[in-house]
């Protein structure tokens, strides 16, 4: 009998505790919540030049959750550790390459901001994976999901980190377009656009 009663009571908390996580910019304890501005995206990528993939311009904005709130001795500014980069298509086909996560070593003041440039969201291996490999033209040069010369897919890039104070802060997802083709005019050495 005590058994029957004690699992709708975990439910009941479990439900509670769920529940009070709905707001987007409170998804952490930090005081703080960063904002992703990506000014100038790659878009279009040749794959015949083998480089990594890089966002000319970041901007990441760090505001109070409280804006009442002041942080005159700076334990809410925010060291960036990490980010992941994800993938999903936007052309019909399923098949993405593997998250993508670099280091980061990106100190943003509370209320402040920090300018990141050249920062890659794909390593140059990736480029001869799937299913980009498949618009190589010894692979046929044609994506077999779509039938297509192309591969479209939309990039998502959250940022991850923790204050001075020690609490764990995520950033919010930015998103972005990537086209990829297959050219052998043009080629440059060190570019993937």
């Amino acid at each position: 009998m005590k058994t029957i009663k004690f699992i709708p009571l975990a439910l009941i908390a479990a439900l509670a505790f769920t529940a009070g996580c709905t707001n987007p910019e409170g998804e952490t304890e930090a005081p703080v919540f960063i904002t992703v501005d990506l000014e100038e995206q790659p878009a279009f990528i040749n794959i015949a030049n083998v480089a990594p993939i890089q966002v000319d311009t970041i901007n990441l904005n760090s505001e109070l959750k409280d804006p009442d709130a002041a942080d005159p001795q700076g334990f809410a500014d925010t060291q960036i550790n990490r980010y992941v980069v994800t993938f999903t298509r936007t052309d019909g086909g399923t098949a993405v390459p593997p998250p993508q996560e670099f280091g980061a070593g990106i100190l943003v003041p509370s209320g402040g901001e920090a300018t990141l440039e050249n920062f890659p969201i794909m390593y140059a291996a990736a480029l001869q994976q799937p299913p980009m490999d498949q618009l190589l033209p010894f692979n046929g040069g044609i994506d077999r999901e779509t039938g297509r010369n192309e591969i479209d897919m939309a990039f998502n890039l959250t940022f991850y980190g923790r204050t001075v104070s020690g609490k764990r802060v995520q950033s919010q997802t930015a998103s972005g377009i990537l086209i990829f083709t297959y050219s052998a005019a043009g080629l440059t050495a060190g570019s993937a656009r």
